[in-house]
């Protein structure tokens, strides 16, 4: 599916394609060879012409490059605890729709998230976290109140689930109009 001249020609359903063909393999265990070479790292010096701007957690058991058998200069990833998007996230990715022209928009949160989990023991525990911590998981909590069930607990998985899901909901009303029409 790739071009000559990388990806930029796919429509979303192919670059969704890419990252699911990309992530098979990685599940059965395939080596992937991504273009990270001398020439490739040359071409991106000129410029950078990713398939899909990527919002994800930066815990470091998911880096989606390895995940999806993705080289340099593919994936427009933007990284923070949470997979939240405050102001410069949002930037970041309506700058790779809009300038770079990407075709997808990836939100992926995972198991075991830290900054979800966080949020859980904020409501179940009365807990605090030092420095920016408290701050940082603010956007998360009503994503896992909305999970908690009647004995006041909250299942991971489930806020992870719901954390991702108001995450695209919140792209969809208040970004720029840009990420909603068709390129």
């Amino acid at each position: 599916m790739p071009t000559k001249d990388g990806f930029t020609t796919l429509s979303p359903d192919e670059a969704l394609q890419v990252l699911i063909d990309g992530n098979k393999a990685f599940l059965a265990g395939e080596d992937s060879d991504p273009p990270i070479g001398v020439q490739r790292r040359l071409e991106l010096a000129k410029g950078q012409s990713p398939f899909c701007a990527y919002v994800t957690c930066s815990d470091s058991r998911v880096p989606p490059e390895l995940l999806f058998g993705r080289g340099l200069g593919e994936l427009f990833i933007i990284r923070n605890a949470g997979n939240t998007v405050g102001t410069a996230a949002m930037g970041s990715i309506e700058y790779a729709v809009a300038i770079l022209k990407v075709p997808l928009v990836v939100v992926m949160g995972h198991e075991s998230c830290g900054a979800v989990d966080a949020a859980r023991q904020v409501i179940e525990e009365n807990a605090r976290f030092p420095g920016a911590i408290d701050d940082m998981i603010h956007p998360i909590l009503p994503a896992a109140l909305s999970v908690r069930d009647r004995e006041g607990k909250i299942d991971l998985d489930d806020a992870v689930h719901e954390n991702v899901r108001r995450v695209v909901e919140r792209l969809r009303k208040e970004s720029d109009p840009i990420l909603l029409e068709p390129q």
